[in-house]
């Protein structure tokens, strides 16, 4: 019998890889037919009873036919993640939310290598923990996100955290309830008083604030407040974590600082997926010039929040948005490759033009690095057409 890897794309290549080195027998299948798949590890769906277990990816949709079909014969439908927990006996911290989760996997474990504890992020981040399987480390900071969780069967956690749950995805899950329930999964792997939970509107929250000026880092306030909460769980100084964060920088493509000329900020936040990222980014500045741009995957505008800082919006026509009668200027473009032209015709000295896109980037880019690539490109044509 073989394995299937259902999905060949980072994850898929990982159990792939990791498969090779245990001389595990495996098929593959996509329904990408572009991909370089060897034509003798190919899987058609007449080749079912050649399967026992099933390495699902987490960006195939359950209501996939094939999936539905193996489901039904009842073959095991794992994850990557149930392969690594099988395996591997040391601590993980699951971290999970809407927003803000690689920044936090990045932050969390680049602390805790400062502080001489041998860590390292992956999972959503874009490494399956499959590829660190045989080394040890005293913690895996394990990025988490709702496709993940409604797939793993099982996960043996240290700690774990949740963010922040806005509605996202929802062209995924069926509606926001179970894109609420997927993410509390992550309390089923854990014995509760381990898990740490955002706590926005708790007393914690206005200690923190009396005790550190959470303004003067350069992150949102909600992950610099769990960031410290979480610390704090795991018996560290609060005051060497906040020493820490404010010698950090953001992630790329994370309300990234990408120029300034002209006495005019360019800030890169093309990270952002969703209404609620974007409010949180136009709370932080000022004379704001917001672009936004991308699927909004089926979701509602009751989280998003424009603050008093912005003053103009540029959209493509094709997103459709409803700004609630909003007392600000709307610039529809035709499209978003004609963003450059619209932006030098409006910019001035005291401006911050912030590129924060509320949806997902696929309809005009490969992924949302792509995105943030072109939005620094224009950046460089605007700042060499300024200066001459």
């Amino acid at each position: 019998m073989k394995k299937l890897i259902f999905g060949y794309g980072v994850t898929g290549k990982s159990v792939e890889e990791y498969f090779q080195k245990s001389n595990i027998s495996y098929l593959i299948y996509d329904e990408n037919k572009e991909l370089n798949v060897p034509s003798d590890l190919v899987f058609e769906s007449s080749m079912i009873s050649e399967i026992d277990e099933v390495i699902i990816s987490p960006g195939v949709k359950p209501s996939n036919s094939l999936l539905e079909q193996i489901k039904s014969i009842d073959k095991p439908v794992i994850t990557d993640i149930d392969i690594f927990n099988n395996i591997y006996k040391g601590k993980i911290i699951g971290i999970t939310g809407t927003n803000g989760k690689t920044t936090f996997v990045n932050l969390l474990s680049g602390f805790l290598n400062a502080q001489g504890s041998k860590s390292i992020g992956v999972g959503n981040i874009g490494k399956s923990p499959l590829e660190i399987v045989d080394k040890e480390f005293d913690y895996i900071v394990l990025e988490l996100s709702s496709f993940q969780l409604h797939y793993i069967n099982k996960l043996d956690l240290f700690m774990g955290v949740i963010l922040n749950i806005y509605e996202d995805h929802l062209d995924w899950h069926s509606d926001f309830d179970e894109y609420v329930n997927t993410k509390k999964r992550i309390k089923e792997f854990i014995n509760e008083e381990n898990v740490v939970e955002n706590f926005l509107n708790s007393s914690d929250n206005n200690n923190f604030h009396k005790e550190y000026d959470l303004s003067k880092l350069p992150f949102y306030e909600n992950t610099s407040e769990m960031f410290l909460k979480v610390i704090e769980s795991l018996n560290f100084h609060k005051s060497t974590a906040y020493e820490f964060l404010l010698n950090s920088k953001t992630d790329e493509h994370r309300f990234e600082k990408v120029d300034e000329f002209n006495d005019i900020l360019f800030i890169n936040d093309s990270k952002s997926t969703n209404f609620n990222s974007v409010s949180m980014a136009t709370k932080n500045i000022k004379n704001g010039i917001l672009i936004m741009h991308g699927l909004t995957k089926n979701i509602s505008t009751k989280d998003l929040k424009i603050y008093d800082g912005v003053k103009t919006i540029l959209i493509p026509k094709d997103m459709d948005v409803n700004f609630c009668n909003l007392d600000i200027e709307i610039i529809k473009l035709d499209s978003i490759f004609n963003l450059k032209e619209n932006l030098l015709k409006i910019i001035n000295p005291g401006d911050t033009v912030l590129f924060s896109c509320g949806g997902a980037s696929f309809n005009d880019f490969k992924n949302y690095e792509e995105r943030g690539r072109f939005f620094k490109n224009i950046v460089l044509d605007i700042k060499e057409e300024i200066n001459g």
